[in-house]
């Protein structure tokens, strides 16, 4: 490889004018009392969003564990009408 070699970092036009929608997702989506949901920005208007649930069993404070009962892609956007949500984690799988 030559000592001069430049690598450009090219975006998606429509990633680079959009929003960051996680919290949005966060705070819109549905849940029990005892679930908390972390939505993460996967790409364009892709959010890979996970329902936690606390483990009730002691231990130090330093080691949050917990479990996730709840996995989905969701497609957002947001629309004149407000935040737009689709689950996609089972779309192109014949379900």
């Amino acid at each position: 490889m030559p000592e001069n070699t430049v690598i450009e970092k090219k975006f998606i036009a429509s990633q680079a004018g959009s929003a960051d929608l996680s919290r949005e997702v966060e705070q819109s989506a549905e849940r029990q009392p005892d679930e908390s949901i972390k939505a993460v920005r996967v790409f364009e208007d892709l959010y890979r969003c996970n329902w936690w649930v606390q483990d009730k069993s002691p231990q130090s404070f330093w080691l949050a564990t917990g479990t996730i009962r709840k996995s989905r892609l969701l497609r957002a956007t947001m629309t004149a009408d407000g935040l737009n949500i689709v689950d996609v984690t089972l779309i192109g799988r014949g379900r």
